[in-house]
């Protein structure tokens, strides 16, 4: 028998660390030895292991990974079957400022939605004097519940004294009642309170004046709030202590001759106009409002260079609220006229706040040479910014001389005549 010629087995480690060259026995604890078939046997070890690593520090070894999130349950970050691959199922990832942590109510259920600190979203709905009506286009006359409905979305942001929360909502209310603590004709700001987990929509003081609040609002990272602590009233009887900067300003309402009483009224035609009454202005989601006050009186005369009321009617006017002087207003007033002579004119204008000037910035006057009764029409504008509170805005007319007197159409009796005031703006 012929002697084997057996070569050599060689052992090496494939970086060479650590030096396995006097191996003399190979134990497999954890892996499988493959033969190719040529000579060579491969070792394979098990998946690679995980290393987590904190602020920079290896922690303790492990196969797994199984994360679970103490606001919303298990499952957001998992281990696959292998212990070779972790998932991220994440679909939204929020930092708080600095090292403060996000809380609240993750899965978007519950009243304190998000807690962020530091992202809130502007209020999402508006007052109003119909439920789930948040923009009146017809009239609301008289009404004694006031509302604040869902518009934009259903969050508020309140500020609880340290940080801003967000909530959500759903429609609030103030029945007024016709209570004498919401005086007749005074303005009252509106505001929105967490008190102790019920959102709650109140008023404040009354107004020194129609164009002066008695508490102040101040600007709170960009929202305006209560400067100081106040008495918030939520019903005719039923009143809370609100700290300062906790009520989230809303808009302002304006009680008419009734107590507890306010009104939207969107103007319209009648004999010596029908006014216009908006008693009710957002601070937030403010849209365009257009009211027109027509007279359909056939004709008048006048014969007088003092300015006057339209067909001397205080209804021929829209008296409106702002809350803050951030917008402009604007108004048109055109009317017609038959003169006896081409020196005698009468001009259609605007009152600010007065009945006895005109405060329009644009008029004209067109007259008809060719006829001889003098037919003439007269259009005026003005666009401007009035101020804070309560104001009014008057179709006013004068004549130019007291040679005769103008007759002034409404709508002379015609279908195809309609003289009349118009306003906008935003509320």
């Amino acid at each position: 028998m012929g002697k084997l010629n057996i070569p050599p087995l060689r052992v090496n480690e494939a970086d060479g660390s650590p030096d396995v060259s006097g191996v003399t026995r190979l134990v497999v604890s954890n892996g499988t030895l493959t033969d190719d078939g040529s000579g060579q046997v491969t070792l394979a070890t098990g998946a690679g292991q995980h290393t987590i690593r904190e602020n920079g520090t290896d922690q303790t070894a492990r196969a797994g990974l199984n994360f679970v999130d103490a606001s919303a349950g298990a499952g957001l970050i998992t281990d696959d079957a292998g212990n070779a691959e972790t998932e991220v199922n994440l679909n939204l990832y929020l930092l708080a400022d600095g090292a403060r942590a996000l809380t609240g109510d993750l899965d978007m259920g519950g009243n304190d939605v998000l807690n962020v600190r530091n992202y809130y979203p502007d209020p999402g709905g508006r007052l109003t004097l119909t439920s789930a009506t948040p923009v009146l286009v017809v009239d609301a006359a008289d009404q004694t519940t006031l509302y604040y409905a869902l518009y934009k979305h259903d969050l508020v942001p309140l500020y609880d004294g340290t940080n801003w929360d967000v909530f959500r909502f759903t429609e609030l209310s103030i029945a007024m009642a016709a209570s004498a603590n919401w005086a007749a004709n005074s303005n009252f700001d509106c505001y929105i309170y967490n008190d102790g987990g019920t959102l709650r929509l109140v008023t404040g003081a009354a107004w020194t004046s129609d164009t002066a609040r008695n508490e102040s609002l101040t600007r709170l990272n960009g929202r305006w709030t209560n400067n100081a602590s106040m008495t918030g009233r939520y019903a005719a009887a039923s009143t809370v202590t609100v700290g300062a900067n906790q009520g989230l300003y809303v808009g302002t309402i304006r009680t008419t001759a009734a107590a507890g009483t306010t009104t939207w009224e969107v103007g319209g035609v009648a004999a010596n106009g029908n006014p216009g009454l908006l008693y009710v202005w957002n601070a937030y989601n403010r849209v365009g409002v257009s009211v027109s006050v027509r007279d359909n009186t056939n004709t008048w005369t006048y014969q007088s260079a003092t300015v006057r009321a339209k067909n001397n009617s205080t209804t021929n006017r829209v008296t409106y609220l702002y809350g803050l002087n951030e917008d402009d207003v604007h108004a048109e007033h055109i009317n017609q006229g038959l003169s006896s002579t081409s020196t005698e004119l009468l001009i259609g204008g605007i009152g600010v706040d007065v009945t006895n000037a005109n405060n329009a910035v644009i008029f004209l006057n067109e007259l008809s040479t060719t006829v001889a009764a003098g037919v003439f029409a007269h259009t005026s504008y003005y666009v401007g910014y009035p101020g804070l509170g309560l104001h009014f805005l008057s179709a006013v007319e004068h004549c130019t001389g007291v040679v005769a007197a103008v007759t002034v159409r409404g709508d002379a009796g015609s279908a195809n005549i309609q003289t009349g005031f118009w306003f906008s703006g935003t509320f």
